[in-house]
């Protein structure tokens, strides 16, 4: 019985994407699970990666790493807090409430998905672009000849070594977010130190640091996986990692967006609890 070309091919574009998907999942799976072998075997690699990944090349600006604009995004975030959160609560007198906003905002939300973002844009694109280009010089499958593994040697060391700089990195940038939003207010606009201080303090708690802090961690892997997996996964030469680099950050973005709306639900719930000390 011949199967004809029309069916054929359509059945091969709806069997497709099933395939990618396992295949996507497979190699999270692979990736995740070599982590105490590539601590063993791969220590070496792996702080090589963590030094590259946090401070680049050496240059700030060309092959610069996570730290420089992290920090950035941090002061930017922490200012547009103190800015838009004064004028808003100034207009009905309450503008010493930013600090209630800046506690809030900044460490639930704002901080969090700034970085993730910061984090794919810098990190996530190397590492396409570095993993696609050995993919297509055949530097992986050289790997793979010289008794290397592949996923662990290649993706697991990064996967680590962007836990161990996202977390630090990232509660920098949350502290730097703080002091430009309460410059803002107290330089700018003159408001009391102590008035603003008084609600910040009160409402910033240690739980939603830390609760900010797995986001952020979740983010920085889930940006990993993605990229490396894009990375390894790319054909067609110099333009093909280019377009794997695109598909890569457009999917981490959306990645980020919807982990960040299941782990607010997930850590704070519906009815979001506000908590204060003093």
């Amino acid at each position: 019985m011949t199967i004809p070309h029309r069916l054929k091919r359509g059945t091969d574009r709806a069997i497709r994407p099933i395939e990618s998907t396992g295949y996507a999942m497979s190699f999270v799976w692979h990736a995740l699970a070599a982590i105490p072998l590539t601590l063993r075997r791969y220590r070496a690699q792996t702080m090589r990666t963590i030094t590259d990944m946090t401070w680049g090349r050496g240059s700030v600006i060309v092959g610069g790493g996570t730290v420089p604009v992290l920090v950035i995004l941090g002061v930017a975030i922490g200012a547009g807090v103190g800015i838009q959160g004064y004028t808003t609560l100034n207009l009905v007198g309450l503008g010493p409430l930013t600090g209630i906003v800046s506690a809030f905002a900044n460490t639930r939300e704002l901080a969090p998905i700034a970085a993730a973002i910061g984090f794919a844009a810098q990190a996530g694109c190397r590492m396409t672009a570095e993993i696609g280009s050995m993919r297509i010089s055949e530097e992986i499958d050289a790997l793979e000849s010289l008794g290397l593994k592949s996923i662990p040697f290649v993706v697991t060391t990064r996967v680590i070594a962007g836990a161990v700089t996202i977390v630090p990195t990232f509660l920098v940038a949350l502290v730097l977010s703080y002091f430009s939003c309460s410059a803002i207010v107290l330089i700018v606009h003159g408001q009391s130190p102590g008035v603003y201080g008084h609600y910040f303090f009160q409402f910033v708690n240690l739980y939603d640091i830390g609760a900010a802090t797995l986001k952020i961690l979740v983010f920085g892997v889930a940006v990993i996986l993605i990229h490396c997996y894009h990375g390894f996964v790319a054909t067609g030469g110099p333009e093909g990692v280019g377009v794997a680099s695109g598909r890569a950050v457009r999917a981490s973005f959306i990645a980020i967006i919807g982990l960040d709306m299941v782990l607010t639900l997930l850590l704070w719930g519906i009815n979001s609890p506000i908590t204060f000390s003093g």
